[in-house]
């Protein structure tokens, strides 16, 4: 009896030496990648969806029949026994070689989805911006169907803003699938609402603009007219001169935003004499609204402008400008960098 006892308890601890090994080497199975680094190297990560309602057994599924994983049953029971299996969040994740089958159901049970990226230049218009959103893939569009007004009513309820141009702040936006286009706009709305708080109260005395649109009016110019950063500062102080001496701004980037459709990729004599609520050269002031999204620089600059005493600045062709204090000054430089190039 003693003997046959002890054959029971050493083969109990055998099974049970022998089910620790199995343990450990399906743990130790579960946290290889299927390639070594050296070979991830070659290659780029790649996307993976989960589908709302997805369960573990299916997810194990769908990782091998993309060739994610191998052995779909032994994967399944070791997300069981190591991780929360039942935990899967819906989205779309980035898939890198180097991932080991536990970082892949770590990174899904934990719904770290991959981050795309959207990035709206300074100097672009809002119709750039609408051609950009609905050519995202994984972005979820509301909005393709509505008029700019209509856009507006969404993003700010309550607001009377009906022309979007230069309300929205240009900069590189993340976002998961499923995200709406509404909601980036929001954000870029909420984020110039914020630089505008911030810089308002930070604008040079006696300025000729009365309000943070005006702002947004005038620094939308200064983007559009240099992508010199040193020369923001210059090119606002002559529009500001302009400004107090009632000269008009003659900026062609207003005849061009007027224009539209209508703009034939130069400014011509015509184009100059047509009368449109942008025209710079036929109104007095600024124009009704922004004519671009203006970045944080073009702001800052128009509230601080560098202090001086020019009125005009011609391109000298290579991306900078040629500031002049007279007509005969400026003449002088036109002749010089552009009628005798």
């Amino acid at each position: 009896m003693i003997r046959i006892l002890k054959y029971v308890v050493a083969l109990l601890m055998l099974s049970a030496l022998l089910f620790g090994t199995a343990l450990g080497a399906l743990y130790w199975w579960f946290q290889q990648p299927k390639v070594t680094m050296q070979e991830a190297d070659m290659f780029a990560p790649v996307l993976f969806e989960v589908p709302r309602g997805t369960h573990a057994r299916r997810l194990t599924e769908m990782l091998a029949e993309q060739g994610y994983i191998d052995h779909p049953t032994l994967n399944f029971w070791a997300a069981r026994l190591f991780l929360d299996a039942h935990q899967i969040r819906a989205g779309v994740y980035a898939i890198h070689p180097a991932d080991s089958p536990r970082s892949i159901w770590e990174r899904i049970s934990a719904g770290q989805q991959h981050q795309f990226q959207i990035t709206f230049i300074e100097g672009s218009e809002f119709r750039q911006w609408r051609e950009q959103l609905s050519n995202q893939t994984y972005l979820t569009s509301v909005l393709d169907d509505l008029s700019d007004a209509e856009i507006m009513q969404r993003v700010a309820p309550d607001s009377d803003w009906e022309h979007p141009e230069g309300l929205f702040f240009p900069d590189t936006y993340r976002f998961t699938a499923g995200t709406t286009d509404l909601q980036l706009l929001r954000q870029a709305y909420q984020r110039m609402q914020r630089t505008l708080d911030e810089l308002w109260p930070q604008r040079h005395d006696n300025l000729p603009i009365s309000s943070p649109y005006q702002t947004l009016i005038l620094a939308s110019i200064v983007e559009k007219e240099t992508g010199a950063a040193h020369e923001r500062g210059l090119v606002a102080s002559v529009f500001v001169n302009r400004l107090h001496t009632g000269m008009r701004l003659q900026s062609d980037p207003t005849i061009i935003y007027g224009l539209g459709d209508n703009y034939r990729g130069v400014i011509y004599r015509s184009d100059i004499n047509q009368y449109t609520p942008y025209n710079t050269y036929r109104i007095n002031g600024l124009p009704p609204t922004p004519i671009a999204m203006p970045g944080y620089d073009a702001i800052r600059a128009t509230l601080q402008p560098d202090e001086s005493d020019y009125f005009y600045f011609v391109s000298s062709n290579d991306g900078q400008h040629v500031f002049s204090r007279t007509l005969e000054e400026h003449n002088r430089a036109v002749y010089k960098y552009q009628r005798n190039r």
